[in-house]
């Protein structure tokens, strides 16, 4: 099981860290090889729910570095890296919130995955009470 969850956080890293290099405008999703635009869920002429402008462009990498960071550091408590157990369930939440975040920003049909992926990994924390004690036994 505890390999599942780790999948689930790096995906949910992936698909956070794309927002800092989001396709250009007028180009068409990634080929379906490299998970098109279910992996890189961001698009330059994507309207946004911020204007474009200075506020969308400190938004997204702060949020996007932020959910990847914090899913990388939960994902690195479940494996026992540096990174203290106790601290599992608040980076998944932290990832989870600021990973909503930015993809309610940049909503479009692409966002799906992205929200449901954050939402898994709420619910399994909030509602399951996963731990990296009960995944790792």
């Amino acid at each position: 099981m505890w390999i599942a969850f780790l999948v689930l956080l790096l995906l949910a890293a992936q698909l956070n860290l794309t927002a800092l290099v989001p396709a250009a405008a007028g180009q068409g999703p990634p080929p379906w090889w490299v998970g098109g635009g279910l992996l890189w869920p961001f698009f330059s002429d994507t309207r946004t729910l911020l204007p474009a402008g200075d506020a969308l462009a400190t938004l997204t990498p702060i949020l996007g570095i932020t959910a990847a960071t914090a899913f990388l550091m939960a994902a690195a408590a479940l494996l026992g890296w540096v990174v203290p157990a106790a601290w599992f369930p608040w980076l998944v939440v932290a990832g989870a919130l600021a990973s909503i975040a930015l993809h309610v920003i940049w909503i479009s049909g692409w966002a799906v995955l992205p929200l449901l992926v954050a939402a898994a990994l709420l619910w399994s924390v909030w509602g399951a009470h996963v731990t990296v004690a009960g995944l790792r036994s």
